[in-house]
């Protein structure tokens, strides 16, 4: 086997499986899927040998893919998906302590969802501690957002109307309108809220 084989042999064995890894199939599991033996796919995830355009065709069907997969670039560093461990951390308020209450609260915490190059596009994981809110005054900027609940229970105040959001519910509303909005849960509660423009 040449050099340039070789290495095209490493790059399938290596995309094969990390494809197999993320759709959880066993290799005893993927070979019965695409007709083809274990020791075969496992051969070629070890670079053991150079799959033909075949196999490559049926492990490729099996796993909802097509056999360019094998040869394309991967676009992993494109930013298309960002991984819940790799957001970019946009705010996190510090830990205050209400003494009248005899209550610690936590606080906010947003991170950004989207890829950091989408000039339109800013999707924001928030978390809002238990008794957490935006502020005691609502606020307002330039255009329009759209946000949905996740886990917990969101209150969102919306100029003089008040909206108690469970998981799963969502809401729209012009940034213009005064807003805030606090975690009327006694959980933490999550979210996904997309603005346009960008506000961060």
């Amino acid at each position: 086997m040449t050099d340039a084989m070789e290495e095209e042999a490493q790059s399938i064995g290596t995309r094969l499986k990390g494809l197999r890894s993320e759709h959880r199939y066993s290799i005893r599991g993927l070979a019965a899927k695409a007709g083809v033996s274990a020791s075969l796919v496992s051969d070629i995830e070890k670079n053991k040998v150079e799959p033909s355009i075949s196999t490559l065709k049926r492990l490729a069907t099996a796993m909802g893919t097509t056999i360019t997969y094998f040869f394309s670039e991967q676009t992993h560093a494109s930013g298309r998906v960002i991984r819940a461990s790799e957001r970019v951390l946009l705010k996190a308020a510090e830990t205050k302590v209400d003494r009248r209450a005899g209550m610690e609260s936590s606080g906010v915490r947003f991170e950004l969802a989207s890829p950091a190059e989408s000039e339109h596009i800013e999707a924001i994981y928030g978390r809002y501690d238990v008794d957490a809110s935006s502020g005691e005054e609502p606020y307002t900027h330039e255009g329009e957002e759209w946000g949905m609940v996740l886990a917990g229970r969101l209150k969102v105040v919306v100029g003089d109307e008040v909206y108690f959001l469970e998981p799963g519910d969502s809401i729209w509303f012009p940034s213009t309108i005064p807003h805030r909005m606090e975690n009327v849960a006694n959980i933490p509660t999550e979210y996904i809220w997309i603005d346009t423009p960008k506000s961060f």
